[in-house]
């Protein structure tokens, strides 16, 4: 029972580790895109009703939507939303750079978007006069808002500003949904590129119970370490807020030590390269270059089935979408039940 407890315990130390390396790169690539800034322009420039369902041929749409959910939209197309961007009660949100604001409070919104559609004359004559055509998809969203307030702009804002939030709620789950989505692919192919196949590292485990031991002894340690950092972020880095370059490169530096952790485990991952053997000695540095361009990666000794390879990659793809914290705390749940390392609180 312990033997088994502890093969869980080492594979479920290498899907956290794992975990933190596709989350680093996840997370690097959202900053480096800007992904928070982008789905909410895509989000309002949706609401103010300028990305309408794309037409034309099944891949052109496919293509059109699949760019959109990454976050690139056609400026061409939300011309409205480019220029509300442009109130400086927005621009001041933004940072450095091109990039977009990632959050826009909902007074501030409703505040621009008067100011947007009054040509900066915030006035009931100058809402009424810029609503008064009813067959703009903007217009037919805020006509019957402002006549609902009754001439009110208090009453109007307040009105956009609910709906603004029902919208923002729509955005958090587009956000989280191709986050998640991001996540895998990620993971995808880092388990194929770096030939993790869960299957295969089961089997080693159980031929290997030095190895198992080790992983076992560092799964202690990470755990421990872990819920220190966790109870320390908590307490001490709540009100810390740093700028966009610096969240950025504290990323690199974090997915560098996640990259030394998992590759310093001497794991039974990676490719078997071999370099083709020629008895005649290569004369030129070209002919050795030549050479040493044919190298030749297999699968590891042992990994003889492929659709097993290919299951043991997708299974530690879908390990690594679950997020390193969820697998810190089932080591922890289970050091409980072998009745060593950290004691349940």
């Amino acid at each position: 029972m312990l033997g088994i407890l502890d093969i869980i315990i080492a594979v479920f130390l290498i899907y956290a580790l794992f975990s933190s390396l596709v989350s680093g790169i996840n997370e690097l690539i959202v900053q480096m895109l800007a992904m928070r800034g982008r789905v909410l322009f895509e989000g309002i420039a949706t609401m103010l009703g300028e990305l309408p369902k794309e037409t034309g041929p099944a891949i052109q749409r496919w293509y059109k939507n699949s760019m959109r959910r990454l976050g690139f939209v056609d400026k061409r197309k939300a011309h409205l939303t480019t220029l509300l961007y442009q109130q400086p009660l927005i621009d001041t949100l933004s940072p450095p750079g091109n990039s977009k604001p990632s959050y826009i409070p909902p007074a501030v919104f409703s505040s621009a978007l008067v100011q947007m559609l009054t040509n900066n004359n915030a006035s009931v004559d100058a809402v009424r006069q810029s609503l008064a055509d009813r067959t703009t998809p903007l217009n037919k969203l805020l006509g019957p808002m402002f006549d609902e307030a009754n001439d009110n702009l208090e009453k109007f804002k307040i009105k956009i500003e609910n709906h603004y939030n029902a919208v923002m709620d729509r955005v958090g789950g587009w956000y989280k949904r191709r986050s998640q989505f991001m996540i895998f692919v990620i993971a995808f192919v880092l388990a194929l590129g770096f030939n993790v196949d869960s299957v295969y590292i089961v089997q080693q485990m159980q031929k290997n119970p030095e190895q198992v031991e080790k992983l076992v002894e560092i799964a202690a340690t990470y755990s421990n370490k872990k819920n220190e950092n966790n109870d320390a972020t908590i307490t001490t880095s709540s009100d810390q807020k740093s700028d966009a370059s610096e969240e950025l490169l504290k990323n690199i530096r974090e997915l560098k030590i996640e990259v030394n952790d998992f590759r310093n485990l001497g794991l039974p991952v990676g490719w078997h390269i071999s370099q083709p053997i020629t008895v005649e000695q290569t004369a030129t540095a070209q002919k050795t270059e030549k050479q040493f361009s044919t190298l030749n990666f297999t699968l590891l000794p042992g990994q003889d089935n492929l659709l097993l390879v290919v299951i043991g990659w997708m299974i530690t793809a879908l390990a690594g979408t679950l997020g390193a914290p969820f697998w810190f705390d089932a080591i922890s749940k289970l050091f409980a039940i072998r009745g060593t390392g950290k004691k349940p609180e």
